[in-house]
């Protein structure tokens, strides 16, 4: 390697490496901020962000290259005009396109390399992205909020009024709570004069404590003349527990984000092509015998 292209290289890789990581870091914000409202409020987690920024920027490896290797071959050419340097090598009578050559390789370098990376990792990691940010989509907000005077329905079989809500953010005031976990409608009831909220089991359960209450219930019988039962139970102290599993995020399998033409690679998409253009001729075929 000569002196020259020693010159050019090392002025090159430095802006590129930097403006490559400035590129991806642009794109990736700008792509992640479509999906904002699908993370607000969801307890994600640090690891759950971690993996989805990863495999979103290896996502955008192949979008900013061509955008990193304009920019940094501006700056190293502008850098090198600056300070004379370009000058100086035209007057040793080496031409522009001679000192192109460097940069021109490692373009021819960075396409090949882009191109492999394109058909092989990307849809490895679009799969493992988009199938994470579908189980986001898919994940309830485990937001807990009662309001005063309005049924809360967040919890699965149950329907939960508060009549007050202390600034402790646990204490609670005249509850009502209708059971529908039997599927019978609202025949369960209780209702409680106050009660006390609080997380159990890393924050995988809620424990709702009920002091001075009591429980209706309407029960289908029929040996009584008006076909059910009603049942009045009453209690001082009384504790349901809630499970949060519904609010965890869920992973899918993989497989059933494969087929899409995102997750596959040149020559499964010419495999995808060439069965479908099988399936057209045999379609057109049956409906011409058919006619």
């Amino acid at each position: 390697m000569k002196k020259l292209d020693k010159l050019i290289l090392t002025a090159f890789l430095g802006p590129f490496f930097l403006t490559f990581v400035v590129v991806v870091f642009i794109l990736l914000t700008q792509y992640l901020l479509k999906y904002l409202e699908d993370f607000v409020g969801k307890d994600l987690g640090f690891s759950v962000f971690a993996e989805l920024i990863f495999y979103f920027s290896l996502n955008m490896v192949p979008v900013a290259l061509p955008l990193a290797i304009l920019l940094s071959s501006l700056m190293t050419f502008g850098n090198l005009g600056e300070h004379f340097e370009l000058t100086a090598i035209k007057s040793a009578g080496i031409s522009l396109t001679r000192a192109l050559l460097p940069i021109g390789f490692i373009v021819i370098l960075l396409s090949v390399v882009a191109f492999f990376f394109n058909n092989n990792i990307v849809p490895k990691a679009n799969l493992k992205a988009y199938s994470l940010l579908y189980d986001i989509r898919q994940k309830k907000k485990p937001a807990l909020d009662f309001k005063e005077g309005a049924f809360y329905n967040g919890l699965p079989g149950y329907s939960i009024k508060v009549g007050k809500k202390f600034p402790d953010g646990r204490t609670l005031k005249n509850l009502m709570i209708y059971d529908h976990t039997q599927g019978k409608g609202n025949t369960d009831l209780i209702i409680a004069d106050s009660g006390k909220m609080y997380m159990a089991y890393n924050d995988k359960y809620l424990i709702l404590e009920l002091f001075k209450g009591k429980n209706f219930s309407e029960t289908q019988d029929n040996e009584r003349p008006q076909g059910y039962t009603f049942l009045r139970n009453e209690f001082k102290n009384s504790k349901m527990v809630f499970s949060l599993e519904s609010f965890e995020l869920n992973r899918t399998k993989e497989e059933l984000f494969a087929t899409n033409k995102l997750m596959l690679n040149v020559s499964e998409l010419q495999r995808t092509s060439d069965s479908l253009r099988n399936e057209k001729k045999e379609y057109r075929k049956k409906s011409g015998r058919e006619c």
